[in-house]
């Protein structure tokens, strides 16, 4: 049972409702996936060296013989290296990748990971230009903020598609998947051979935008949850991979308040959209799809 393939992952990309369609598709009778907001076994070294099994009873405890597992990690796919883990584990998984038009796409990150405590810079512009720096010194500490690297959708869809099959590379944007998430479902349920007449609840929408009351507590509980250190060790031996989720869960969100971003600075949007343009023309003759409605966006959370 521990041998059970993962058979379709949500590799891409953040902020661009890829929390919602994987709680969406994992209502379907036929799937089952982890309660975890992200499955970080291909991603982080200390997990994947102990083994598939491992991972397999943390992410999918009591799966039934007869489920499809499904999966997401919205880091994965800006690493290739990573990304051969997944191929090894499975040549023919179905990856799903979420594009979001992509200057909202970073704006959005930005304002994430300033609320999870990964980001202490208080501008956008000022992140912005940090980024390069950030990412060449340890592109795994800095990974959440990667704002314009994580919205270069480009030269990753293309990775994806020269390492898995175009067959294999699913690109859906977020857009249509808030016109129409019915239809969206119903092509990944065909992609894993279950029952097509199931239609999700599709109403509720996951990971909207807050704030931490503490910036300073968040960045404290996050640094603790990334740490080697002997207390979190020691308490996770104590209390079961769910509970440990759950709790985390409760105490973030206690933290959290409503929060709405304000306006992006238009000569920022400006530079953003000249940045993105070439990428998104690429994008579009790989995919065969028009994407000039990106060129010229107003940006929301």
């Amino acid at each position: 049972m521990a041998n059970k393939l993962i058979q379709l992952m949500i590799v891409g990309t953040q902020k661009s409702g890829t929390s919602s369609l994987l709680r969406y598709l994992a209502q379907h009778p036929d799937i089952y996936t982890h309660p975890q907001p992200e499955m970080t076994f291909f991603l982080q070294d200390h997990e994947y060296i102990c083994g598939y099994e491992s991972a397999f009873a943390k992410y999918f405890p009591q799966c039934p013989e007869d489920k499809k597992l499904i999966a997401k990690n919205v880091m994965v796919m800006h690493s290739p290296e990573i990304m051969q883990r997944i191929y090894q584990h499975n040549p023919e998984i179905h990856l799903v990748v979420l594009l979001r038009e992509p200057v909202a796409r970073a704006y959005s990150a930005y304002w994430w990971a300033r609320r999870r405590g990964w980001e202490n810079i208080k501008t956008f512009e000022e992140a912005l230009t940090a980024e390069e720096a950030r990412l060449k010194e340890d592109w795994f500490k800095w990974r959440q903020c990667g704002y314009r690297h994580n919205s270069t959708y480009y030269p990753h869809v293309k990775n994806l598609i020269s390492q898995f099959g175009e067959n294999h590379v699913h690109c859906i944007l977020t857009d249509e998947l808030k016109e129409n998430p019915q239809s969206v479902c119903q092509r990944l349920f065909n992609l894993l051979n279950i029952q097509l007449d199931f239609e999700p609840v599709v109403e509720e929408r996951h990971n909207q935008a807050a704030m931490p009351r503490s910036e300073k507590f968040s960045f404290l509980f996050t640094q603790f949850l990334s740490s080697h250190n002997p207390l979190k060790r020691a308490i996770r031996k104590l209390v079961p991979d769910a509970a440990a989720y759950k709790l985390r869960k409760t105490i973030l969100n206690l933290n959290d308040k409503s929060f709405t971003p304000p306006p992006m600075n238009p000569k920022t949007r400006e530079q953003l959209e000249n940045y993105f343009k070439p990428f998104n023309q690429q994008l579009s003759e790989l995919l065969g799809q028009d994407l000039t409605h990106w060129d010229t966006h107003n940006v929301s959370i």
